[in-house]
């Protein structure tokens, strides 16, 4: 969450809730000597060194260009969000880039761009790839690959004080419902009104938003019911209000996250590869401790590991 919407979360909330707001070449197996420090821990992240394996697989274009873009949407922390300084992007998925770009002996760039724009920008080539909390699905398949890095399942989320704390989506009919364009919950939203009018209940008043933040500022202001985004991200937002947004219910339609990549340029193979060099080091788990986000672990990447 940026400190932005903290500030605003705190403003729409301090009088019912008294909130307090926090405001290249060598083996994989060797560390880089130099850190690099995220105002969120005091902890720093080891990047991992090049990996000579994983260079020979980077196709020739982007070896030469030097850089590996990745595309992301910076509104949904721990994963990734914008730093004070208004322009510097960090999260757990961040480090994660970092370091994948290392094992191919590039340095990572990342563009700040609206979820729902993300993959259009693929298939233009705008961007080498991205990192954003992406769900691998057999739909998005169709026009992009997927490299798995990490598993999640979205959650629900509520003021502290509301009287309507959901466990279930079928406790979701006839009420207000936000959620973030493009993302697997708009679509879980839309297939859980069709149940409840289906059923002859009211319908979900399915509210869609632009980013995360707007969702979650949505819900906090008591515009919007309840929310949901996924289970890591509802613990980072819980801390950040101290207490005023929160969880309801356990995660639920758990599923595989993935790096989109497009299917033409030959860069999957290298970061399959990279992506697997980085799970199988002790930086990988080391990322997701710091940011406490140790439950999204997996320990095998696949290309297009979609399970539905």
């Amino acid at each position: 969450m940026s400190s932005r919407l903290a500030r605003s979360i705190a403003i729409a909330t301090t009088s019912a809730l008294s909130l307090g707001l926090l405001a290249a070449c060598g083996d994989s197996d060797d560390s880089s000597s130099s850190t690099s420090a995220d105002p969120a821990s005091s902890a720093s992240t080891t990047v991992l060194k090049a990996d000579s394996a994983v260079q020979a697989l980077v196709p020739e274009a982007i070896q030469k260009k030097g850089t590996l873009v990745f595309a992301t949407d910076a509104t949904a922390p721990p994963n990734e969000s914008v730093d004070t300084d208004g322009k510097t992007i960090v999260g757990n998925e961040v480090d994660i880039a970092k370091n994948l770009a290392s094992l191919m002996g590039l340095k990572a760039e990342f563009v700040n761009v609206s979820f729902d724009s993300i993959i259009p920008g693929l298939q233009a080539h705008r961007y080498d790839l991205s990192i954003s909390g992406f769900r691998d699905t057999k739909e998005r398949e169709k026009v992009v690959d997927f490299v798995t890095y990490a598993k999640a399942g979205p959650q629900f989320f509520v003021k502290s004080s509301a009287g309507f704390k959901p466990t279930s989506l079928d406790e979701l009919c006839g009420h207000s419902f936000a959620v973030q364009s493009g993302t697997i919950q708009e679509d879980i939203a839309q297939q859980q009104n069709k149940k409840c009018t289906d059923a002859g209940k009211k319908a979900v008043d399915v509210k869609v938003f632009k980013t995360q933040d707007q969702q979650v500022q949505a819900v906090a202001n008591g515009r919007v019911e309840v929310g949901a985004q996924n289970g890591p991200n509802n613990v980072y937002t819980t801390q950040q209000t101290n207490g005023a947004i929160v969880a309801s219910g356990k995660p639920f339609a758990e599923g595989p996250w993935g790096m989109p990549v497009p299917k033409d340029t030959g860069l999957v193979k290298a970061l399959h590869a990279a992506t697997q060099k980085l799970i199988d080091s002790p930086v990988y788990l080391q990322i997701l401790k710091k940011w406490n986000v140790s439950d999204q672990a997996i320990t095998k990447s696949v290309i297009n590991g979609a399970i539905s």
